[in-house]
């Protein structure tokens, strides 16, 4: 039986997808270490990275993830303090009120590439880490952790590699949209896949429904990584790299097209329902 790590954050799909893999496979969890949304060991550090995300996309976006995060937590909270039939069920509990329930240890970190706890990490030996995390990983946690690293990873690898594919699939029309488990390395989205599968979804949802909806796929087959693939040895195939596509942070002027065309980043409907 395989002992896994997860490597999450608070944010809206990291939670929303470990809460899968919690309530089904809490015996099977070593840790969970749940990263700061901003790497960085200071204020200071995580205002850098901030800076340059927003450099990447834009002011709008970046507060757009920014209040996606705050406002669910807030809706987690809120469910507590009601005692609402969700949260009884464990439906609408945080990570770390689930992690205590099933006495799995929590890890709180800055910066999943600090040498320190990689090293913690190392000397709880688990078989897979799984990761659930926006931080982009340095050479050293592959250097540490090599194979062990397995992704979830919202397209159908090699297509929309990179960041905001929940944003993209809308833009672009899609009509479907894909889940991909794979081995991480330290190119963008370049490593061994594992399998993945395409979903279908109602294109007049808002961003945040359908991001929510492919953090649930990501837990349920991270489950199924879990159950039919960690135990055994794993045949994982090569990306096809012609096809390969990325998808970058929306900029301004993305974000503005998306709402001219009548597409909406988050509604009071679809906010209260994807709990």
């Amino acid at each position: 039986m395989g002992e896994f790590i997860i490597f999450t954050q608070n944010t809206m799909a990291s939670v929303v997808a470990t809460r899968e893999i919690l309530q089904k496979h809490h015996h099977k969890i070593k840790a969970v270490v749940i990263a700061s949304q901003l790497r960085g060991d200071s204020t200071l550090d995580q205002l850098k990275v901030a800076r340059k995300l927003i450099k990447r996309s834009s002011y709008g976006f970046f507060a757009y993830k920014i209040i996606e995060s705050k406002l669910y937590n807030l809706l987690l909270s809120t469910h507590k303090i009601l005692r609402s039939r969700r949260y009884k069920q464990g439906k609408a509990s945080s990570i770390s009120e689930l992690a205590t329930k099933y006495n799995i240890p929590v890890i709180r970190t800055n910066d999943l590439s600090n040498p320190t706890f990689l090293e913690e990490i190392n000397t709880l030996r688990p078989d897979y880490v799984l990761c659930i995390v926006a931080q982009i990983l340095k050479k050293k946690v592959f250097e540490m952790l090599g194979n062990k690293l397995i992704n979830a990873h919202g397209s159908y690898l090699p297509e929309y590699r990179g960041a905001a594919q929940y944003f993209w699939y809308l833009q672009n029309n899609e009509e479907q949209f894909g889940i991909t488990i794979h081995f991480m390395e330290a190119g963008l989205d370049t490593g061994d896949i594992i399998f993945q599968k395409r979903f279908r979804y109602n294109q007049n949802c808002t961003a945040y429904r359908l991001h929510y909806m492919i953090a649930k796929c990501f837990g349920r087959m991270l489950n199924e990584f879990i159950d039919d693939y960690a135990d055994q040895d794993i045949i994982a195939y090569k990306q096809e790299e012609e096809n390969a596509t990325v998808a970058s942070m929306p900029n301004r002027e993305d974000v503005r097209s998306f709402r001219v065309e009548g597409k909406k980043m988050i509604s009071t409907k679809d906010f209260l329902r994807s709990i």
